[in-house]
């Protein structure tokens, strides 16, 4: 069936994995209390005693800033569940009643604070303020569920499925989220704190793949206009992902114990995996151990085709020691990460080491008016490179060590200030240092292609990024809300003398490159504007412009050889292609702009639709030049050169979710969808941009009764057809993916299971890349050939808390 047919029968179908991009309250007393997260629960009633139902509650974090509400079922109950520890102030709405505030109720992980309020009836003269759902400039908070953690293969799965938000398949740990079309360094990608770099020239480990799925706790994310303070450098957006907040004991306790543990299978791939969290503490000091392990091996496609290179192994450890005394919290983080081994079927090389090695540390300051949010961090790479054991068993098997060593350091200080009960003043100072150095060893007896010296790559390169901002958050009254910020970021990059294997091969590019000023300095401006506007409880409306600037990285400005082999080493594209840097890039510049419209009912209970259009144009994009072709067997592969482009992107995002039902008989039935479709263009030849994610729609309907849910789903991509012509890209078809998972919870245990892939659909992710295995293994005699997903795949997990 076509992909336009497909499209149009969704709406009776859902999505398999229930990552809610718009949340409505739930049945109450279904929900467990997760073991890293807290809630707030209570009864609402009138002076007579009598419960109060389709009330509104929100609880705001008196620290952070994050909202999150929930409506009154029947019984006048509600809860506001996943609540990471900390104060928070609630805030309760009901038609005919006076409004009513309590402050300073306190979140414990694994704990449910209670909350029961009696509301007065309201005078005459009362008038009822709602406000606003989401706070402006907030980042979209992701729940994430023990059957989500369990079937995502790596913690960028966790937002795929977010508006906004696609995935480029990288190796089976390391999937590169893209926010409106732009990722990898064009997004900003915070893990617990840490700006964290990519370590490869052909990004194999990209910042989330330094933290397990099993080890999240929380995902906010941010597409298009970011405010200030949630990162510069970046023009694409920001997603931060953290892992569990220490947990203290609370008055009248002595100590607290709690723990997680997981274990899961997925039989195509035969992956298999586990996981392990203790937390230990008293009142003021508190310590605690997490690891994790995963192993892979090769997938096959619906049509029961080998997709080799696609196997991995890793394992994740960390220790966390934290002290807290009043207002005041500090928290140290050791962390080892391990990848012995990681294939990767679009890429000429495979990931045969990578040993990190990180020190992370967190201090926060509660003030009577304000917060102070301090961090400093380092993290040590070790990244290896060559012909992994797959690619060995091709006919003209080649052996080409690559090593990289990278360092970060860095540091961050936030401060936020209330000025008055309708502004807030936000202030930062950021540091960032990045190191790098990329050899590739000589291979005996290949003078003077790969040898006898060392191809130095990157020698001593280094990006040293300073920065400072500032912005103010405004609520007006209780319609309009604003939020202004301006940020400025330096940037200084170099990188030293190179050589390749041979003077005879490689000497005139060196000398090139040597003979080049290759020091640079970007001072780099940021500003974002935004308004809120409720004309009334049904509706909602956001508008605003931001202006924002990227560096290039160290490889887009000094991958210096123009030799087709050694070229063929650079690139994260998974096209198959040579790439070569250019000293002289400029840094990008993204203007922006976007609106969103939502509508829900008066209650917030049954309906509420979501539309996000947006236009960027992007000054001095950095995209490519071509600097000539080779054919290779029956296909042809582009030798590029990084340079500055005028682009342009647009789009849209659509979300919804609607509730069925919600009784203690029926349990509670959802439905909701997430959709959305862009255009990238190169405005000088009016020719696509790379990799830009065609129209999709994901839909999903999820039901829960005593400690049962289930999942229905399914995904639709229409056909790939406007393609780069630079980079040779592939077009691909469109298709539609079933999906059904279940899980059970009884006491402190969960089992999951599921299908994917359900009728087995043999389908091209568009975001893919190339199959450069299946055409090495032809010796090029068959035309190189887009990258086939996964076929059904069933899975089984088993989750223990407590």
């Amino acid at each position: 069936m076509k992909a336009k047919a497909l499209l149009a029968l969704l709406p009776t179908a859902c999505l398999c994995w229930p990552a809610h991009p718009i949340h409505a309250q739930q049945n109450p007393d279904i929900a467990a209390i997760s073991v890293s997260t807290g809630r707030i629960a209570g009864v609402l009633t009138d002076p007579t005693g009598a419960v109060i139902a389709g009330a509104r509650v929100e609880v705001a974090n008196i620290a952070s800033g994050f909202r999150k509400s929930a409506l009154t079922n029947l019984f006048g109950r509600f809860v506001v569940d996943n609540l990471s520890a900390g104060s928070y102030q609630l805030n309760v709405t009901a038609n005919g009643f006076d409004s009513a505030f309590l402050n300073d109720l306190v979140v414990t992980a694994g704990a449910e604070t209670t909350a029961n309020v009696a509301l007065k009836i309201a005078s005459v003269h009362t008038v009822v303020e709602v406000t606003p759902a989401i706070e402006i400039g907030a980042a979209a908070q992701l729940d994430i569920g023990d059957s989500d953690r369990a079937r995502s293969r790596n913690t960028a799965e966790l937002v795929g499925n977010m508006p906004g938000v696609s995935l480029r398949e990288n190796g089976e740990l390391a999937s590169i989220p893209l926010l409106h079309g732009l990722g990898d360094e064009r997004s900003r990608l915070i893990v617990d704190g840490m700006t964290v770099s990519s370590s490869c020239p052909n990004h194999m480990n990209p910042p989330l793949s330094y933290l397990d799925p099993a080890h999240v706790a929380s995902l906010s994310i941010m597409a298009g206009i970011t405010p200030v303070s949630m990162g510069g450098d970046s023009i694409a957006g920001t997603i931060s992902a953290d892992s569990h907040e220490p947990d203290f004991a609370k008055p009248g306790q002595s100590l607290i114990a709690n723990g997680y543990d997981s274990g899961f299978f997925r039989c195509n791939g035969e992956s298999y995996g586990g996981s392990i969290s203790q937390w230990i503490a008293g009142h003021n000091f508190g310590a605690g151990y997490s690891g994790s392990w995963t192993d892979s091996s090769d997938y096959r496609d619906g049509s029961g085709h080998k997709v080799t290179s696609t196997y991995a192994q890793t394992t994740d450890q960390a220790v966390t020691l934290a002290a807290q005394g009043t207002g005041n919290l500090l928290v140290v983080r050791v962390g080892l990460h391990h990848t012995p081994y990681e294939g990767f079927p679009s890429a000429q090389m495979d990931m045969v080491g990578n040993y990190g090695k990180s020190l992370n540390l967190h201090y926060k300051r509660n003030f009577s008016r304000g917060l102070l949010d301090s961090r400093g961090f380092w993290q040590g790479v070790s990244h290896e490179m060559n012909i992994g054991k797959d690619k060995s068993t091709f006919p003209m098997p080649m052996w080409m060590p690559m090593d990289t060593h990278g360092t970060d350091l860095g540091y961050s200080v936030k401060l936020e200030l209330p000025l008055s009960d309708q502004h807030t003043f936000r202030a930062g100072n950021e540091y960032h240092r990045f190191n790098l150095d990329d050899n590739w060893s000589a291979v005996a007896g290949t003078a003077p292609m790969m040898g006898p010296n060392t191809f130095v790559n990157i020698n001593g390169g280094h990006r040293i990024r300073l920065g400072i901002y500032g912005e103010v958050a405004s609520k007006w009254n209780p319609q309009w809300a604003t939020l202004f910020g301006l940020r400025s970021d330096t940037v200084w990059m170099n990188a030293g003398p190179v050589q390749g294997y041979s003077e005879m091969m490689y000497g005139a590019d060196a000398a090139a490159f040597n003979a080049l000023k290759r020091a640079k300095t970007d001072v780099n401006l940021d500003a974002t504007g935004m308004a809120r506007y409720e004309p009334n409880r049904v509706s909602a409306f956001e508008f605003g412009f931001a202006r924002k600037t990227r560096t290039p990285n160290l490889y887009e400005r000094y991958a210096w050889s123009t030799n087709r082999m050694a070229s063929g080493m650079i690139g994260w594209f998974g096209d198959g292609n040579y790439y070569v840097g250019d000293v002289g890039l400029k840094p990008e510049i993204a203007n922006t702009v976007s609106g969103a419209a939502a509508w829900h009912d008066m209650a917030r209970k049954a309906l509420e639709v979501k539309f996000t259009p947006y236009l960027t144009y992007i000054e001095d994009y950095v995209d490519v030049d071509t600097l000539g072709t080779a054919m290779i067997g029956m296909s042809t592969f582009a030798q590029l050169r990084f340079a500055n482009h005028n682009a342009r992107i647009y789009g849209g995002d659509l979300s919804a979710s609607g509730v069925l039902w919600n009784s203690d008989t029926l349990g509670h039935g959802q439905v909701s969808a997430v959709g959305g479709w862009l255009h990238g263009e190169r405005l000088d030849t009016s020719t696509p941009l790379y990799q830009m994610m065609p129209l999709n729609l994901r839909v999903l309907f999820d039901e829960e009764l005593r400690g049962f849910s289930g999942v229905v789903g399914a995904q639709a991509v229409y056909r790939k057809s406007n393609v780069d012509p630079h980079r040779f890209e592939r077009t691909t078809p469109g298709y539609t993916l079933f999906n059904l998972h279940a899980s059970y919870l009884r006491g402190h245990l969960r089992a999951n299971a599921g299908v994917d892939n359900l009728l087995n659909k043999c389908y091209e992710p568009p975001l893919g890349g190339v199959n450069f295995d299946d055409f090495m293994a032809s010796m090029g005699m068959s035309q190189i050939k887009p990258l086939t997903g996964r076929g059904r795949s069933v899975s089984f997990s088993l989750n223990a808390q407590f």
